[in-house]
């Protein structure tokens, strides 16, 4: 299903682009409630200093998978109950072992897809081996090598064979898409001509001279509605994958609350020594930052909050202003990407945590006290 009626064609080898701007303004007042919900732990402690990065949520969105990478293991956290169900052990070395610092996702049988560089295994819930998907063989040429990393793997839902997998070029900074089937173990290179500008956006840091690293727009991939989506913070858009056309197009909003991009355009390098990366990261900070899609199967519709920062003159320990406060904006799209409603949310101050919609609402990860919550948005539209 195309999303999208093109004005800008590209034709590719097996794929095609096309976008549309769409520049409206949304009247429509969006209400919120608030409620606060606790995870019972019983006597075990859960892993919270990577504030739920590493976690994956089931499709049916009865619970959730949360990694500590310090002791390989996956806290399965019941959302219906709201209690730490068990424990799963992993290892970290042998024939089950999963290495280091892995990404994860819940496939749809329940299975858990474990990868990093040159490594793409299939785990069941009991830490055992399931499948080596052999992608680093099947895709030498990107996946094999310590050049270029899946920022995202995705299997496809009708299609267990079939993998998209989201990949970045390091030293170039550049996007584009993997789509991968196991059964034939062949591939297709995807480019995506609308995201170079994400990379020029994109800071090369350097110490004393050197390259140190870089600073570049996040990046949201998403799998929804029989697409896969992508998105980054600079921009007021998103990128969508048609899984059966295997044709990229892009859908763009300027809005009056929100408009199209960031205007401030970083610097292509800073001197780490200088202390001037602070500076870079405040300005976009206080710009405003497009967050991910978020579906909501419930009601046939995708969230997106997007935020802009405030800071005082106080740096914390990694020499960075310390943020004080946010302006947090909820968009609401239809199925299709039709903008409903976008309005500034006075409830929520600080910029939302890992999230995701269950039940028609958006449930947004909060640390109290060392404790996992969630603080549950109920949103009605008038």
């Amino acid at each position: 299903m195309r999303l999208c009626t093109g004005i800008l064609l590209l034709l590719l080898a097996s794929s095609c682009a096309s976008s549309e701007e769409v520049k409206l303004t949304v009247s429509d007042q969006i209400k919120v409630s608030l409620d606060t919900v606790m995870i019972d732990a019983g006597q075990e402690f859960l892993y919270l200093q990577d504030q739920l990065y590493s976690s994956s949520l089931s499709d049916d969105k009865s619970y959730l998978l949360n990694f500590n990478r310090k002791n390989n293991s996956a806290e399965k956290i019941d959302l219906n109950n709201l209690k730490l169900e068990k424990k799963i052990q992993y290892e970290k070395e042998g024939p089950n072992g999963i290495g280091d610092y892995p990404q994860l996702s819940i496939l749809p049988n329940q299975n858990l897809l474990f990868w990093h560089y040159q490594f793409y295994k299939i785990f069941d819930q009991n830490g055992e081996l399931v499948r080596d998907l052999e992608l680093e063989k099947i895709v030498e040429e990107y996946l094999g090598v310590n050049e270029y990393f899946a920022r995202s793997l995705e299997q496809d839902e009708s299609n267990p064979e079939r993998y998209i997998a989201l990949v970045t070029h390091w030293e170039t900074n550049t996007d584009f898409i993997l789509d991968i089937d196991l059964k034939d173990r062949a591939y297709k290179k995807v480019e995506l001509p609308d995201w170079v500008k994400n990379s020029e956006r994109y800071i090369k840091i350097l110490y004393n001279g050197n390259d140190a690293g870089g600073y570049g727009t996040g990046a949201y991939p998403l799998q929804a509605n029989g697409n896969f989506l992508f998105s980054s913070n600079a921009f007021n858009e998103v990128q969508m994958f048609d899984f059966k056309s295997d044709s990229v197009s892009v859908k763009k909003w300027d809005t009056p609350l929100l408009g199209y991009e960031k205007e401030y355009v970083p610097p292509k390098t800073v001197e780490y020594t200088s202390g001037g990366i602070k500076d870079v990261e405040r300005k976009i900070g206080e710009e405003i930052s497009y967050g991910s899609f978020v579906w909501d199967e419930k009601n046939q519709r995708y969230f997106r909050f997007s935020d802009k920062k405030h800071y005082s003159e106080e740096l914390n320990e990694y020499d960075s202003y310390v943020t004080t406060s946010a302006e947090v904006f909820l968009s609401i799209f239809d199925k299709d990407f039709n903008l409903t409603a976008e309005a500034q949310i006075s409830e929520l101050t600080q910029t939302p945590n890992v999230h995701f919609a269950k039940d028609g609402n958006i449930w947004i990860f909060e640390n109290i006290d060392d404790e996992m919550a969630f603080v549950v948005v109920d949103v009605e539209v008038d």
